[in-house]
């Protein structure tokens, strides 16, 4: 779970941009399949960002994570949408909803195969018929280890970033936050690389259509992501 220092930096300092991109192709999507989903819930939802915007743009959306801090930050920006505190392992609504997303990889922050599998059959259980769960996971090809990172956020903070593999299937996002030149806190967020065709079979055993597995959510050839996007509909 994310410490609350750490979700304040993701909340000021600029990780919305993630969601932000994520939203806006979303919609076009959305709009090229001729889709008006009236009802949307993001899995592993952060702060918020991309529940605001199905929001602002007529989808009646709601959003859990797993760090309460996250949730906190989400709720204080948008007080009309519904957000909660689980783990989408477990985690079965008593509502069903149109579509159902989850991005900025946060599947890959759950390392067990068998666990994802739970994810999906209990998403499947909570889409509507001929909903759509749209997702994201790492692309191995696109992640390696980086050289250290630097950002300067003001006169007093700096925040060091630095992406490594400590194994061949595991990635680790290293990060270290300075005020006036003294180490406030260290987080390590570490995450598994999963097999995109074994991803898709655990789908289609939940019961799932696969419509997509691409490194773009749109069709567009010049595009290209450092994730997979997955598109799966439920008959």
């Amino acid at each position: 779970m994310y410490s609350d220092v750490f979700c304040k930096v993701y909340n000021e300092f600029g990780w919305n941009y993630y969601p932000e991109a994520f939203g806006e192709q979303l919609l076009k999507w959305l709009a090229a399949n001729a889709l008006c989903p009236g009802t949307a819930l993001d899995l592993a939802c952060g702060t918020g960002v991309l529940c605001q915007i199905l929001d602002q743009n007529g989808i009646k959306a709601s959003g859990m994570d797993f760090s309460a801090g996250m949730i906190r930050i989400a709720a204080s920006r948008a007080p009309h949408i519904s957000y909660e505190v689980a783990d989408m392992i477990t985690y079965r609504p008593h509502r069903q909803f149109d579509l159902v997303t989850c991005t900025g990889d946060a599947l890959n922050h759950i390392h067990s195969l068998c666990d994802v599998g739970r994810i999906f059959e209990n998403v499947y259980a909570y889409l509507n018929s001929g909903g759509y769960f749209i997702f994201d996971i790492l692309n191995e090809n696109e992640v390696s280890t980086s050289e250290p990172f630097e950002m300067d956020f003001s006169d007093r903070i700096r925040v060091w970033f630095r992406m490594v593999r400590p194994e061949p299937e595991m990635v680790q996002l290293q990060i270290r936050v300075y005020e006036d030149g003294a180490l406030q806190f260290e987080e390590r967020i570490t995450e598994k690389l999963h097999d995109p065709a074994t991803v898709c079979g655990l789908l289609r055993q939940a019961g799932f259509t696969v419509v997509r597995c691409a490194d773009t959510l749109l069709d567009d050839p010049d595009a290209h992501g450092t994730t997979w996007f997955v598109i799966a509909k439920k008959a």
